[in-house]
């Protein structure tokens, strides 16, 4: 029996009960005899009763200005609420569980509130739960200072507690939980038909991350090149394998993807390929370049990318039109 993480985000917990499609995933890992830890985001988004956001707004309703330590102690509420109700419902469907806090999971920070570094894990507690064949549920985002604060760890923090949990427990795989298929090439709200990544390495899927891919935070996917721990980005709601960042190193897709990050008021759209193929992609993309130049605002160049910066209303139309051009070029 092996140790299988997985980490459900705010989308997959949404409305929990018996029928939510999170209990399949878990119920499957059960049935072939590993062992889980399972990392639960705050139920739900910016709206919802325990999501981070509303939470905040209880505190901004009152005064803006807030002390990051009271910030932080009102934002790891979302999680420790899922993991209580995970672990309760798991109990419900006959899958003995036990719901830890961070700091309760021996998960130590700094003390950068708001945006913790994991600087070690005490496994012990964890081990004697599943040692008693139980699930171990731990809300994510969150862990505790050496002065016993607790502090979050900042965007995609819950990705990053399941992935350092992976790390320090010698975990076979982690598996994020999400509500899309796995890595698109690029976001699949403005390419509804796009392609996805089967396999993908620790350094592609980083400059991913880093240019604007927000379905994994960067800080997870430099902890699993960290560990050389495999780790799987896959859809709650449908039955597939999604894609596989692990030290895959036989990348010979010319792109890799298509990052968007917001820029001030503009948006910057970051073309990421195999500098292996740097000189016929370049080639490519000037004369998509030389098609579009009113519409792009400046072109930057390096290794691995380039960045195109456009004004935000033209978002959709450039990332449609290069998508477009890429797979009619078979650059992709």
């Amino acid at each position: 029996m092996g140790i299988i993480v997985q980490k459900f985000g705010g989308t997959s917990l949404k409305n929990i009960s018996k029928e939510s499609e999170f209990l399949k995933h878990i119920k499957k890992e059960v049935s072939e005899g590993n062992n889980l830890v399972i990392v639960v985001s705050a139920m739900g988004r910016n709206g919802d009763p325990y999501a981070t956001d509303t939470l905040i707004k209880q505190l901004e309703k009152i005064y803006k200005k807030i002390d990051p330590r009271k910030k932080d102690l009102i934002m790891s509420c979302g999680e420790t609420i899922s993991a209580a109700i995970v672990s309760h419902l798991l109990e419900s469907e006959g899958l003995p569980a036990e719901p830890l806090t961070g700091f309760q999971a021996g998960i130590l920070t700094d003390e950068n509130f708001n945006s913790g570094k994991i600087l070690g894990i005490n496994t012990t507690k964890i081990f004697k739960i599943l040692n008693k064949n139980k699930i171990v549920v731990v809300a994510g985002f969150q862990g505790m200072t050496s002065n016993m604060d607790i502090t979050t760890l900042g965007r995609g923090g819950s990705d990053t507690s399941a992935v350092a949990l992976g790390g320090f427990l010698k975990a076979d795989r982690v598996d994020i939980f999400t509500d899309v298929t796995g890595i698109a090439i690029t976001d699949p709200r403005i390419i509804p038909n796009v392609k996805y990544i089967e396999k993908i390495s620790y350094d592609d899927m980083y400059k991913l991350a880093s240019n604007g891919a927000t379905v994994i935070h960067p800080n997870a996917v430099e902890l699993g090149r960290e560990f050389k721990i495999p780790i799987r980005v896959l859809s709650t709601f449908e039955n597939n394998s999604g894609t596989l960042i692990s030290n895959y190193g036989n990348n010979k897709e010319k792109i890799i993807g298509i990052g968007i990050k917001k820029h001030d008021e503009d948006e910057a759209i970051s073309i990421i390929f195999n500098p292996e193929y740097r000189d016929v992609i370049m080639v490519k993309l000037d004369e998509f370049i030389s098609e579009e130049r009113e519409k792009i605002l400046s072109i930057n160049h390096s290794e691995y990318k380039v960045t195109l910066l456009v004004k935000d209303e033209e978002k959709t139309y450039i990332v449609q039109k290069l998508y477009d051009f890429l797979i009619e070029s078979q650059l992709r």
